[in-house]
């Protein structure tokens, strides 16, 4: 069986960067999850719906991307889900990562959406799974 970060990197479409500056980096990927994706394993049975800690693993995702390196969500602030994603729906991820210093990680502030409406927002804190130590 596909492991779920296999699955994720598999559903990834696409992804850019649309600007970076001294405040951050703001990042958009599209997500397609097909409907044999792991995630939808038992949640639930007759109506596969994508679960919110795989909505939030696709932001960090995103983020490990931009920054070339493993993270570890170690918050989640503000975060609200407000639709459902289901089998081959295009999911739109943007978010604002903002750096927090080198061992602290970043901060990113995502929003969800399909169809040109609101699926999750809120903020996640990142950090380096292996921070480098000086």
């Amino acid at each position: 069986m596909l492991s779920l970060e296999e699955g994720l990197r598999q559903s990834l479409r696409s992804w850019r960067r649309e600007q970076q500056d001294e405040e951050g980096m703001w990042l958009v990927g599209d997500y397609c999850f097909a409907p044999e994706f792991p995630g939808f394993a038992g949640h639930f049975p007759d109506l596969p719906i994508l679960p919110a800690v795989v909505q939030l693993a696709a932001v960090r995702q995103l983020a490990e991307l931009a920054v070339a390196g493993k993270l570890l969500t170690v918050g989640c602030r503000g975060a609200k889900f407000r639709g459902m994603v289901r089998p081959q729906e295009l999911l739109t991820v943007s978010l604002h990562l903002v750096p927090r210093g080198e061992a602290t990680g970043w901060q990113a502030k995502f929003k969800l959406t399909k169809d040109g409406g609101l699926v999750a927002g809120g903020k996640l804190d990142l950090r380096p799974l292996n921070p480098v130590v000086t």
